[in-house]
């Protein structure tokens, strides 16, 4: 029986249990309800796991025949904090909390993975490792899962992302696994801009904290546009401006949360560097003060290249060569810190299109309406298998 057909016998579980997921969305490290359903689904498979010390992650290990190497995967499994408005009945039942990203999609395709490498595990030589992961949106999974130890002995490791994307002939179901640079330096930042309240009639009596952090908004816009060469990817994004309560009242501070995020750490540096001297010196002209918190996050996910050449010829050998994607036209500026395990061992970030503008699904991820065509996720543990069964021949 082909690879393939084999998979198709997990197909409709592994939707099934995206959508138990995609109900009960959890943030950061602490995932109680995300960990009880992926330990069920393992225990009803009969496969064994540890639970993390450090936060609700799982580890599995699936051994084949003896000798050979060991290949990790990673699937991430917290939300973000976003209110759901797709139409789908299996929407978010916690309010103010989503996968809006596709992590309950990278989860249930990973447990179908480990289901279907428990069962053919005479096929492979060595070991297969799932690390089921916490906050990756918060940076904080991976360093929690290196701290257990999830890395001891791995030769590679592997990770899927959902995508939305562009790419000319790019269709649903396809497979984008590029070698080098896939992803970017990621940076956050918080700006407290402290000023003088007054009444809202008298603002010759207060420094308006909003007027200050409103200027140094619009002196960021200019960073990247005037300062940072053309030819350099680097975004600079405010994502967060909370200001007073009332109408009539100037309030005494502001505060601004946003990221950066480029493919050359000097560049994060010195706009980093830029940024403290606007907030200081805009706050000085205004009479106010402003404090500048950088708050470092993900480094970039390069692809090895040997390993990617193994995941292209599993593909091509179960797929064919149209289904695979091997260079993108423009840099990927999103962020993900499964660099913190590709820094250590050969790693391969690989996206999976779910996109599917035929049947009006767009993708749009972080936001509100974020929706996958679940049919495209057979693709993605295919895929894993397959690789899995070409590095452990």
């Amino acid at each position: 029986m082909k690879l393939i057909d084999e998979c198709k016998k997990l197909e409709q579980k592994m939707i099934e249990t995206r959508r138990r997921l995609h109900r009960c969305p959890e943030i950061g490290d602490e995932l109680p309800l995300t960990r009880e359903a992926v330990c069920a689904y393992l225990d009803e498979a009969g496969i064994p796991y540890r639970k993390n010390s450090l936060d609700d992650g799982v580890i599995v290990d699936i051994c084949g025949k003896e000798g050979g190497k060991t290949l990790a995967f990673r699937a991430d499994m917290d939300a973000l904090h976003v209110e759901e408005e797709t139409p789908v009945p299996f929407r978010s039942q916690i309010p103010g909390q989503m996968h809006a990203c596709g992590h309950d999609a990278h989860t249930a395709v990973l447990l179908a993975v480990a289901e279907m490498l428990h069962s053919c595990r005479d096929r492979f030589r060595g070991t297969a490792r799932l690390l089921f992961q916490t906050g990756e949106e918060t940076a904080t999974g991976a360093l929690n899962m290196l701290r257990e130890g999830a890395l001891e002995g791995v030769d590679a490791i592997l990770c899927m992302h959902v995508a939305s994307m562009d790419e000319k002939g790019f269709r649903t179901g396809n497979i984008a696994a590029v070698p080098g640079p896939v992803s970017s330096f990621k940076d956050k930042f918080i700006i407290r801009v402290k000023g003088k309240g007054a009444h809202g009639a008298y603002p010759h009596k207060g420094i308006d904290p909003i007027a200050v952090a409103a200027r140094i908004h619009i002196a960021f816009d200019e960073l990247c546009a005037r300062e940072i060469r053309t030819d350099i990817p680097a975004v600079l994004t405010v994502g967060s401006f909370v200001a007073g309560e009332d109408h009539n009242t100037i309030p005494e501070t502001a505060e601004m949360k946003g990221s950066i995020r480029t493919q050359d750490e000097a560049v994060s540096e010195f706009l980093l560097r830029r940024m403290r001297e606007i907030c200081e010196y805009t706050a000085k002209a205004f009479g106010a003060e402003a404090e500048f918190v950088h708050i470092k996050g993900s480094r970039a996910v390069f692809n090895d290249p040997a390993l990617c050449q193994v995941l292209w010829r599993a593909v091509k050998k179960e797929w064919g060569e149209d289904r695979l994607l091997t260079a993108y036209s423009a840099p990927r500026m999103g962020s993900d810190d499964f660099a913190n395990y590709a820094s250590k061992v050969p790693g391969v970030y690989f996206h999976l299109q779910t996109a599917n503008p035929e049947k009006g699904i767009f993708g749009g991820g972080h936001t509100p309406r974020f929706h996958l065509d679940e049919d495209a996720l057979l693709g993605g543990l295919v895929t894993y298998v397959a690789t899995a069964l070409e590095y452990l021949a």
